[in-house]
């Protein structure tokens, strides 16, 4: 295949993945509603002391993410599967790496426009300057999205076809997260408390060794896991 018919074909899965959610709404509004209400909770009960409150608020912030994000990565298949379409996809004449990229930038946006709700409304709500250095919290959030959603989509490519798949989705995806977000819990720790230096750069190192790491597999692994 040419490249210019796989980058023709993984722009028609994103803008089909991203008009389907704008007609149905089936996803993003229970997620950004479900992410609100952790960081609302989490923001109001963190009374602490100034200097343990940046790691507790950015941990917090992070585990609000991942369990408002998983909504979005249980629903990566379910529309085809659901729709009688997954057969007719995986016969198209498309490398499933293609179709593997498309589901990551679909819920790296689901995520970013997640991060763009709950990073201002946590960052009231606890009193938090999460926004001090937007440009550096951007980069980390970017990255963060990106090796949540490069090991979500291939761990819920595994459990697509299984019932009760969400609490599955959500038990198997949380050892295999961990790394990432704690690396991005750390860097935005040290971002809030204006610690931009040697620490804070092994950190994002960290963070995008893992990117790579579960991009990779991704690739490597996804033709296999989406066999029937």
């Amino acid at each position: 295949m040419s490249a210019g018919h796989a980058l023709k074909s993984f722009s028609w899965l994103v803008a089909k993945d991203l008009a389907e959610e704008a007609r149905g709404r089936r996803v993003w509004p229970g997620m950004l509603l479900l992410g609100l209400v952790l960081v609302l909770l989490l923001g109001v009960q963190t009374e602490l002391p100034i200097a343990h409150k940046p790691q507790v608020v950015s941990a917090s912030l992070w585990l609000a993410v991942f369990f408002a994000g998983t909504l979005a990565l249980d629903r990566s298949f379910a529309g085809e599967r659901e729709e009688g379409c997954w057969r007719a996809l995986l016969l198209y004449p498309l490398p499933p790496a293609v179709i593997f990229l498309a589901k990551v930038v679909v819920n790296c946006l689901a995520l970013g426009l997640l991060e763009c709700v709950l990073i201002p409304t946590f960052a009231v709500v606890s009193d938090t300057p999460f926004l001090r250095r937007p440009f550096s919290l951007a980069m980390v959030a970017s990255l963060g999205n990106l090796g949540f959603a490069a090991v979500g989509v291939l761990v819920s490519s595994l459990t697509a076809g299984l019932s009760h798949r969400g609490s599955l989705l959500a038990l198997l995806l949380l050892p295999l997260a961990t790394p990432v977000m704690l690396a991005s819990a750390e860097a935005t720790r040290l971002l809030v408390l204006d610690d931009v230096g040697e620490q804070w750069w092994r950190w994002v190192q960290m963070l995008a060794a893992f990117v790579v790491l579960f991009m990779t597999m991704g690739l490597l692994v996804f033709e296999f896991a989406i066999e029937d």
